[in-house]
């Protein structure tokens, strides 16, 4: 089975053409100011021509971060369906300039020399049919910049959210997490993501994120291979954090010494588990199971911390004794210091931290890059840049029309939203399936659920 380019059209076409809509919210958010001028130049002049020009690419980029077939080959057929949608706009749109240009010379006095020639102006690359030969696209994607993608990916981030679950205590709330990627086996990615203690296995990469309360968008992110602390990440990513802006959620791994103090040091607020046992001496007790503690500075610097960077002999934290709904008892130890906010409403406000296992599940599963499917590392990060921008988009969307209510990240919005652009599958008689099919009519009923007779 394969596709059939002008049954193809005419079907999309009839459904409204959703890779045409899809293209179209993408593109309201690639801004002007992230392409290079010497791209834009280039674009402009050389390569005026080329149906793939850095936008354009982009674009490309993005729509198929939304499709489930990510391949190069359904890609340029998205493509190619909506530059026919687009050539049919900008004919309509010149077929209507030129009669409302008739109308202005009938009305207006003859005049000497020779009538204007009233003739459709579109350029040439945008006329002519395109090839569905992946070559070009593919050669498009190589040449797009890195540092163009990491600008697409910054500017999809919404800099003043605020809603009623995106602040505490005036305060935005940050949770952080991180998970792992499979990459392919190629040798230019086993150079910077090096598999160790296993030779057999594939190489992964460590994906560390910030995830922003209220808006469900990945705020900030780094990648590095498996062998890379996950708090050697986080510490980096605390550096483009704004001091006295934000408190930080996070699971116990973060309870270390090197990261509390660096919190506190750019008056970055957080909440962390304290499932290890710590020694400390008491200061103060607001109550049962709230007391203000003083700890130390370890003997042992961590194996991933800066070790140019000088740490206080002490910290000073509130330790706060919880109970999960479950019954089972456990701490929290948390900078915010204001005997007037109940340990109460720090414990409610950890309970908001599983929202960012929510969003990591959309990013991997959902949108399906759990897997990335580049083969050199470059190209990799380029794929991870467009797909946490498409991803931020369409938090973007989802906040732009809930942003004066409380909501948390749900499955239900991201999954229709990219459940939309299904593949369009039509065998050489024309009929359409939403799954590979091999056409034949079966003489048997078939139960779907379990494709067996």
């Amino acid at each position: 089975m394969k596709n059939n380019r002008s049954l193809a059209v005419s079907t999309l076409l009839n459904k409204e053409l959703k890779s045409e809509v899809m293209l179209g919210i993408m593109g309201q958010y690639i801004k002007d100011d992230i392409f290079d001028t010497k791209d834009k130049d280039k674009d402009n002049v050389k390569r005026r021509n080329r149906v793939f020009s850095t936008k354009n690419t982009l674009e490309t980029m993005l729509l198929t971060a939304t499709l489930k077939d990510k391949s190069l080959k359904n890609s340029v057929n998205q493509f190619y369906i909506v530059h026919q949608k687009r050539r049919e706009l900008l004919e309509e749109e010149e077929r209507l300039r030129i009669e409302k240009k008739k109308e202005e010379l009938k009305n207006r006095a003859p005049s000497r020399g020779r009538p204007a020639k009233l003739e459709v102006k579109i350029g040439k690359s945008k006329m002519l049919d395109i090839s569905l030969n992946t070559a070009a696209y593919s050669n498009a994607r190589k040449r797009l910049p890195l540092e163009t993608t990491d600008k697409l990916f910054k500017s999809t981030v919404i800099k003043d959210f605020e809603n009623d679950y995106s602040h505490w205590k005036n305060y935005k709330v940050l949770i952080a997490d991180g998970t792992y990627l499979q990459l392919q086996d190629t040798p230019e990615i086993r150079k910077e993501f090096p598999v160790e203690n296993n030779a057999g296995s594939y190489p992964q990469a460590l994906l560390e994120t910030f995830i922003a309360r209220g808006t469900g968008q990945i705020t900030n992110f780094k990648i590095a291979g498996r062998n890379v602390s996950e708090l050697s990440l986080a510490n980096k990513l605390l550096d483009d954090v704004q001091e006295n802006k934000y408190i930080l959620l996070a699971d116990d791994l973060y309870n270390t010494y090197e990261i509390m103090s660096k919190c506190i040091s750019k008056k970055i607020h957080f909440v962390f588990p304290a499932k290890r046992k710590r020694n400390f001496k008491l200061i103060e007790s607001y109550g049962k199971g709230d007391d203000i503690i003083e700890i130390t500075k370890p003997e042992k610097r961590s194996s991933w911390a800066d070790k140019q960077n000088l740490l206080p002999d002490k910290i000073k934290l509130r330790r706060i004794e919880c109970f999960s709904p479950e019954g089972t008892k456990y701490v929290l130890l948390t900078s915010v210091l204001d005997p007037s906010i109940s340990k109460d409403e720090i414990q409610i406000l950890y309970l908001t931290r599983w929202d960012i296992e929510i969003s990591i599940r959309e990013i991997k599963t959902i949108m399906d890059i759990n897997v990335l499917r580049s083969k050199t590392p470059e190209m990799l990060k380029k794929e991870l840049n467009v797909s946490l921008a498409a991803y931020n988009i369409i938090r973007n969307i989802t906040y732009a029309s809930l942003k004066d209510l409380p909501f948390s990240p749900k499955e239900d919005f991201i999954y229709e939203f990219y459940s939309l652009n299904k593949n369009i599958l039509i065998d050489k008689k024309g009929r359409v399936y939403s799954k590979w099919s091999t056409g034949r009519k079966r003489t048997k009923n078939v139960d779907s659920s379990t494709s067996s007779t």
